[in-house]
């Protein structure tokens, strides 16, 4: 009876995984092509992240960040995909206890708590701040430290290797990190000593909620990896942001390919990545470096531009539409 079942179980997976490189091989068919709704000017040059920020009592807003200079730039959604655009900015590198240079800042990825503190991810060196916009103040730096991971610890430590490109937050303090590249992966990091959680549909940081953190100065460590099984590392050539969509799930952009996947769960542990879902993205004129999502479920993508303006775009058909189902408090 467990061979009929592992060998029943073994088939239902191979179907699967079929299906989805069917489904990945056929990403061209206009069913899963994203077309430009709208196109929006960021205040910032070489937008390289930005990030769907979730408070109380259901307001939304965007945050962007480039990595020309420590700046964030952020608006509240509008109550539909067409309404006014008011942008704010703030420059990090003036605040007190910020490590980040005012030029060539390598900031590479944005996420927001629901109280709207703001977590920048470094590229070199690998770190992030959380910062309080509303103080503002620099709340917690975390230097992000890989270790007996033997092949991603060695690519991770590379003086220009390649590091983190975005990130999305995680319940108990954890982190989840997207390598860019030489490998591609994905790096869960806490605290020492701590578990990983792994992030299933639903899993990540609720609504509203603050990131746990004490103030000061922290190390984090991997505590678990995910490599991309073949159907999702020739689906996304590179891992460019993560985002949380508002149904639940991980999705992952792809500059290279030009393609925003929908991930599976992520095994506690580490293990592989694997692909359920997949879009291309259709006539862009940047690099896309920054995903985030409507309240709708349209995709929201940031450009890589020498210039600040038609840098941030607005796609349709949605593809992370709300079905009774998100993260709950």
């Amino acid at each position: 009876m467990m061979f009929a079942f592992a060998a029943e179980s073994f088939r239902s997976n191979a179907s699967h995984q079929t299906a989805v490189a069917a489904m990945a091989n056929n990403r061209s068919s206009s069913s899963n092509r994203l077309q430009v709704r709208r196109v929006i000017d960021v205040p910032l040059r070489e937008v390289s992240g930005i990030s769907l920020r979730r408070g109380r009592a259901g307001r939304m807003s965007i945050v962007a960040v480039g990595d020309h200079a420590a700046k964030v730039a952020w608006f509240s959604l509008p109550r539909n995909d067409e309404g006014r655009i008011n942008w704010h900015t703030s420059n990090i590198a003036k605040l007190s206890g910020s490590l980040l240079p005012k030029r060539d800042s390598q900031i590479e990825a944005v996420c927001a708590d629901g109280l709207g503190r703001v977590l920048l991810l470094q590229e070199t060196p690998p770190r992030v701040e959380l910062v309080d916009l509303r103080g503002p103040k620099v709340v917690a730096s975390i230097d992000l430290v890989v270790e007996g991971h033997a092949g991603i610890a060695q690519a991770w430590s590379r003086p220009k290797g390649s590091r983190g490109e975005g990130m999305a937050l995680l319940p108990g303090g954890h982190l989840l990190v997207a390598k860019e590249k030489k490998p591609a992966a994905l790096i869960e990091f806490g605290p020492a000593n701590s578990r990983s959680r792994g992030l299933v549909r639903g899993g990540a940081l609720p609504d509203g909620k603050s990131w746990p953190i004490k103030e000061g100065r922290h190390r984090f460590v991997a505590l678990a990896v995910w490599l991309p099984d073949r159907i999702l590392a020739k689906t996304c050539a590179d891992f460019s942001d993560l985002e949380i969509g508002p149904d639940g799930h991980l999705y992952l952009l792809s500059d290279k390919s030009a393609t925003i996947a929908r991930l599976d769960d992520l095994p506690v542990g580490g293990g592989n990545a694997g692909l359920l879902d997949v879009w291309r993205l259709d006539d862009v004129d940047g690099k896309p470096e920054g995903l985030a999502f409507t309240a709708g479920g349209r995709a929201i993508v940031g450009l890589d531009t020498r210039k600040p303006r038609r840098n941030l775009i607005v796609l349709e058909p949605a593809v992370a539409q709300v079905h009774g189902y998100g993260p709950k408090a």
